[in-house]
């Protein structure tokens, strides 16, 4: 069997609330990535060889030398686009301003 995974796949760092949490993935992509995310991710960094052809073509596919097929290479991709997507945060208030006036005094008194 392709993909084999003996534990789930959790990438705290990225995606801290879970795959399905993330709101980036379907509920079948988080299912894949989770289950068999450990294997994928070696296959693509080159750490595990492949074993057959399902792997194999997914290896190909992670070299952009083919496109996603198969729902797993799917997932993959998906997973990839999220990793790549830059996260920007707008806040509601403005910043603060820092008090500008010092005096010579200050800067002397520092001096010392």
């Amino acid at each position: 069997m392709s993909f084999e995974c003996t534990r789930k796949y959790y990438d705290d760092e990225n995606f801290p609330h879970g795959f399905r949490r993330s709101g980036d993935f379907t509920h079948a992509q988080a299912d894949v990535l989770e289950a068999k995310g450990v294997t994928l991710k070696a296959l693509h960094e080159g750490h595990q060889t492949p074993e057959s052809e399902e792997e194999k073509d997914f290896v190909l596919m992670c070299q952009d030398k083919r496109e996603a097929t198969t729902p797993i290479e799917k997932a993959w991709k998906a997973y990839l686009k999220a990793l790549g997507r830059k996260q920007v945060y707008f806040t509601a208030s403005s910043a603060a301003v820092a008090d500008t006036d010092v005096t010579e005094d200050t800067i002397e008194d520092d001096e010392d």
